[in-house]
């Protein structure tokens, strides 16, 4: 008769159950913190971009006339550097203006466009359908 050694070496079907169990759950969670971040990241890139195109917009209406501001008045406008190139990375973006005529001394009262020359500038930023950012400003007569 034969006799077969048992051999204590190596790792039992139990324990590479509960090791590949574990390297699962580990490099899921992982890659969901990975994905959550790049999600993250992305949002916060977008709202820069929003940023920036709001602040080329005040730039461009800063020296305008009161009646040129009240001209843009519900009107939408794709972002744009101050030369009149695309702002880079704002291809989905637009930028929606609400002019309100607001009290020379009390801007919190909306007022009659001829009672006041001074206006609040509403702008809200679209993303692909999305509400991104949105700004105000006083704008007056000098």
């Amino acid at each position: 008769m034969i006799k077969v050694k048992k051999s204590n070496r190596g790792f039992s079907l139990m324990e590479l159950s509960i090791a590949i169990f574990l390297l699962i759950l580990v490099s899921s969670s992982a890659v969901a913190a990975l994905r959550g971040n790049l999600r993250a990241l992305g949002g916060a890139e977008i709202s820069a971009t929003a940023a920036s195109a709001i602040r080329e917009l005040h730039e461009y209406a800063f020296p305008l006339s009161i009646d040129e501001i009240d001209s843009m008045d519900g009107r939408s406008f794709s972002p744009v550097l101050g030369n009149g190139a695309p702002l880079p990375g704002a291809e989905n973006m637009s930028l929606e203006v609400d002019i309100q005529a607001v009290d020379d001394f009390d801007p919190t009262l909306e007022v009659h466009p001829l009672e006041s020359r001074t206006r609040m500038v509403n702008i809200i930023c679209w993303s692909s359908g999305r509400n991104i950012l949105e700004a105000k400003w006083l704008a007056a007569e000098r």
